[in-house]
């Protein structure tokens, strides 16, 4: 599972997500709503969901992120957001650790131990049906660990690479 803090019109929101195969479960306040990936191509989806009187909603949305801003198409509306992290929050232990967001296998680790990265600099390739995902530094820093090797099958959530923050002072 997958928590964000975005600001969405300047309204800091949490959100909880996880995706089995073809549905996506999406939490805000406490509420899941399920939805059906009926088609992807790249960052483009179709999502569906049944409504409690059996009518279907339908959801056509793009994303392109660069580091962390994000911009989302939605049925025609765009919507900027960004992620909202405390330096060294890079994963999921909170210690800088950057993992998978969904099952996947390495296809390259671009960075070794010791290397100064930028914000947005891709470090690791991940293949998962048919996509490749890129796993990108969160801020500047420097790598600290990495914790897979190229072939390795990876699970959501899981540990691939630590970044240290750097300070801009230094």
């Amino acid at each position: 599972m997958a928590t964000f803090k975005v600001k969405l019109n300047e309204q800091e929101i949490e959100l909880e997500a996880v995706r089995q195969g073809d549905m996506l479960r999406i939490w805000r306040d406490g509420t899941a709503v399920d939805w059906q990936i009926v088609t992807q191509d790249g960052a483009a989806y179709l999502l569906e969901r049944t409504l409690p009187d059996g009518r279907r909603q339908r959801l056509r949305l793009a994303a392109h992120v660069t580091g962390d801003k994000r911009q989302v198409w939605v049925n025609g509306r765009t919507f900027t957001y960004e992620r909202v992290r405390e330096r060294g929050s890079g994963g999921p232990g909170g210690d800088g650790s950057l993992a998978a967001s969904i099952p996947a296998v390495v296809s390259q680790i671009l960075v070794n131990v010791g290397d100064t990265v930028a914000e947005g600099d891709k470090l690791i390739l991940l293949e998962s049906m048919k996509m490749v995902i890129p796993i990108v530094a969160p801020y500047a820093g420097v790598v600290t660990a990495v914790h897979c090797t190229p072939g390795e099958s990876v699970q959501a959530d899981v540990p691939l690479l630590s970044v240290e923050p750097v300070s801009s002072e230094q």
